[in-house]
């Protein structure tokens, strides 16, 4: 799947829109009554906003990426060198606190480990796994000390401590083919920069326009509760995902992150999420920037064909079609607010 399509489902996830007013009762914008809830109290048109010039990318910049992304696989560990690895230690076939991990970082030589794993090492081969039958020292902390283990340990990779040290071949290695010279990874990582680049200075503008639009904006009465619902629920689902990536609940979550019980946050960030939406709505209606019938057919397809994708079916087959109009919508209210706002840049 292709960079836009991930921004874009990201976006449709983050306002609500791949979930579900008075008495209204449907999930999508544009069957609701949305200039009974919102009023503006000035001119969406010429808002004025300041926001980062879009960063320019040197040479430094192309070259931290490239290695940071690079992984030398080409040649067996040497003591000096820092490697990425994963590891998992047993004390008779079971596992101990503490005794596992996946990406770590290890400098050979620097004596951060238990006698004997570093030196262990030296002369494995990256992708290569070993298996290491070690003693903890005496001296260790109480659980473990002098406590017969084996640690089963891939090498990931050697990182690279120089540009001078990346090869046409092993560049072939580490990016499977795709590219197969130093220069050209070297250009795709400009490439990337670039991409990054614009999509922060856009995203930039955009949270700038809509943060000025809300300023101007009231809410005459509640949100209709079919779209709370509709914005809630995405709103939940992400927060047991962070829960479930960081090993805590949600509730824990929202206390340390947020300082509120999750049930507080859901309702409030619903509660922003659906002014927003009846706001871009509002200004659609009025500027006729809705997406007919006909526009949203027309605009898959683009989008389908610009990101590589199978089908418009394959697209839909992750979100309802109506919630990429209220997308496609999105945009073009987003647009027509920056054309006419008045921007400063620094």
């Amino acid at each position: 799947m292709k960079k836009k399509l991930v921004f874009v489902l990201a976006f449709l996830l983050a306002v609500g829109m791949f979930a579900g007013c008075g008495k209204e009762t449907s999930r999508y914008l544009k069957d609701i009554s949305v200039s009974k809830y919102v009023k503006f109290d000035g001119e969406y048109k010429g808002l004025e906003i300041t926001v980062a010039a879009k960063r320019e990318i040197t040479e430094e910049d192309v070259n931290s990426l490239a290695l940071s992304a690079y992984g030398i696989m080409d040649r067996a560990v040497e003591n000096g060198d820092t490697i990425n690895l994963n590891y998992a230690g047993t004390e008779n076939g079971v596992a101990f606190a503490g005794g596992t991990a996946q990406g770590a970082t290890l400098g050979i030589g620097s004596g951060q480990f238990i006698p004997g794993f570093e030196e262990g090492l030296i002369g494995v081969m990256p992708g290569e796994t070993v298996e290491l039958p070690l003693t903890f020292p005496e001296d260790y902390n109480p659980e473990m000390a002098g406590k017969e283990v084996v640690f089963t340990v891939t090498v990931n990779y050697i990182y690279a401590t120089d540009i001078s040290q990346m090869t046409d071949g092993n560049v072939a290695i580490i990016t499977e083919g795709e590219y197969t010279t130093v220069e050209e990874f070297f250009g795709f990582c400009r490439e990337y920069l670039e991409l990054r680049a614009d999509y922060e200075y856009n995203a930039g503008r955009e949270d700038a326009v809509l943060a000025s639009l809300d300023k101007i904006a009231t809410l005459k009465k509640d949100a209709p509760e079919s779209l709370i619902e509709k914005y809630s629920e995405p709103i939940r689902s992400s927060l047991e995902s962070q829960a479930a990536q960081l090993g805590a609940d949600v509730e824990m979550l929202c206390q340390y992150y947020y300082q509120m019980d999750s049930a507080s946050y859901i309702a409030q960030a619903a509660e922003r999420n659906a002014k927003q939406g009846m706001l871009l709505q509002y200004v659609a209606n009025e500027e006729g920037l809705n997406v007919s019938d006909e526009e949203l057919e027309e605009s898959l397809k683009e989008f389908v064909e610009e990101n590589n994708i199978e089908s418009v079916e394959a697209l839909l087959a992750e979100a309802d079609k109506e919630e990429f109009r209220e997308y496609f919508m999105y945009n073009k209210v987003v647009e027509f607010l920056m054309e006419n706002a008045r921007i400063t840049e620094y």
